[in-house]
Order: structure tokens, then sequence, then C-alpha cells
């Protein structure tokens, strides 16, 4: 069990709040981790894992033209499993696995996570392949880790 996972249980299920995740580069780790906690069903309201353009178009009904791992569009898919799940809580993530650069050349490391709350809370957080950089430097930087060390990463962030 993740200890962020069982403290998010806990600021959760004493105010009866519900959360939804969405996650595309992480592949259903981050809804794993949150399933890992004795009574996920009292705060977990589900999770899609959409990782192509057409998974987001259908599952949540989300624009295939819009550039991933960026905050913007995690935090458009932190809204949109709120809504379409009916939760008080969307988290979304968006990244780079790798091995290799994304369409618009982002390096595998990089990743947004976002959460979308009641009364218009919002909260974006980009990681980047090397902690030391930043979004200037993330393009073109060699992979640092494997595929499946970044996952973990982006699922450990979430958290």
């Amino acid at each position: 069990m993740s200890c962020a996972a069982a403290r998010l249980s806990s600021l959760l299920v004493p105010h009866g709040a519900t959360i939804a995740v969405a996650e595309s580069s992480a592949g259903g780790l981050i809804a794993a981790k949150l399933l890992s906690v004795a009574g996920a069903s009292k705060f977990f309201r589900g999770g899609v894992v959409c990782y192509s353009a057409h998974s987001k178009e259908a599952l949540l009904a989300l624009a295939t033209k819009a550039p991933t791992a960026t905050e913007a569009h995690a935090l458009a898919m932190a809204a949109a499993a709120r809504r379409r799940l009916g939760s008080d809580w969307g988290l979304g993530e968006t990244g780079v696995a790798g091995p290799g650069k994304n369409s618009r050349g982002a390096a595998p490391g990089c990743c947004a996570i976002a959460v979308a709350g009641p009364d218009g809370f919002e909260r974006t957080v980009m990681l980047w392949p090397d902690d030391s950089l930043g979004a200037n430097d993330a393009y073109g930087q060699p992979p640092l880790l494997s595929r499946e060390e970044r996952m973990s990463v982006f699922c450990a962030a979430a958290g």
C-alpha cells in the first residue's frame, strides 16, 4: 500500500468525498495504488487509462488534437475524469514514458499531473526528465531511466 494513497483516503473518507483518475503514461499504476488501500470503494470512484488520442476522445470527450504531456492537458483530463465519473475530485496524468520522444519532441520523463476539485480548485505540476532541468531543457535529452521506471516515477509523483 502507498502511504500517499492511505493519506488521501484519510482526507477524503471523513468528508464522504470521492476521486476519479484519468492517466496515460502511468498506465494504470495510479489507480492501482489507490485501490491498494483497504476500503477504497469509499473514496475511489474509478479510473481510465487513456493512452491514445482515440481513447481520450471516446472515454473523456477530449479533443484529439490537444498537445499531450502539458499541464493544460493534465488539467483537462482531471476535469473530464471528475465530470464523467461524477466524483468530487479528479486527477489527470499525461507524460512521455518513452523510449523515444513524443510527437512534439518532448523527452521521455516529461510528465504533467493535475487535480481538479470543487469550487474551481485546480493545481498542476510538471516533471522533467531530470529535476535539475526546466521546460527549456527538456527537449533532446537522452533518457535517464527505463520506461517502466519512468512510469513508476509518474505514479509516485501523483501521490
